[in-house]
């Protein structure tokens, strides 16, 4: 990510309250971990969450894994440079989950309302791996009609995962980077859990 970008970031996230609050946006910061919730911190205090009335926005930064050194799913390969993905897990009613909140929760029927939402894709060689995403209340999420939207951006419960794809395959992009792959096993992941 260049300095110019940086720039804009700081200052957004700085800013938060006033470009999306209206007055009520908050911010939350927690540990990105993996690969897997029980994993090691990779990056203290490396993700952000602002919840306001419309919405939510993240930003998720750890240093780039380093190819060949950590878990690939299945079908993947290290190489260089490698493609991640980034996903936003919504829980709307997190109180209804079935304790955890997981994959058991996603979905338009179930008590917990939970979406998928993929919010970012980037590829990497090396430095840090920033990902940046914004999911508007009522937004489509990326199982359709089946997940169900963010309704609830200050009472929801999210998870935000950045999943590895390997080695960069240009003949399959932007597919590549804007489809699903492994499970929390093979994640970095940060939980941002409600204040009741």
């Amino acid at each position: 990510m260049n300095k110019h970008a940086l720039m804009f970031l700081a200052i957004f996230l700085f800013s938060g309250s006033q470009a999306y609050g209206q007055g009520g946006a908050t911010r939350e910061t927690v540990d990105v971990v993996g690969q897997s919730d029980a994993g090691p911190v990779v990056s203290a205090n490396g993700a952000t969450l602002i919840r306001a009335r419309n919405g939510i926005t993240i930003s998720f930064g750890m240093p780039t894994p380093m190819s060949g050194t950590y878990n690939y799913p299945p079908g993947t390969v290290p190489g260089h440079p490698e493609a991640f993905t980034g996903w936003a897990f919504v829980f709307n009613n997190p109180d209804q989950c079935t304790d955890p909140c997981n994959g058991d929760d996603i979905g338009a029927a179930t008590a917990a309302q939970g979406g998928v939402y993929n919010i970012a894709g980037h590829v990497s060689g090396g430095g840090n791996l920033q990902m940046v995403g914004h999911v508007s209340t009522g937004e489509t999420p990326f199982g359709g009609a089946n997940h169900a939207p963010l309704q609830n951006p200050h009472g929801a419960e999210i998870h935000v995962a950045v999943a590895p794809h390997g080695l960069l395959d240009p003949s399959i992009m932007p597919g590549q980077i804007k489809t699903p792959i492994g499970n929390p096993t093979f994640w970095w992941v940060a939980f941002f859990i409600p204040v009741p």
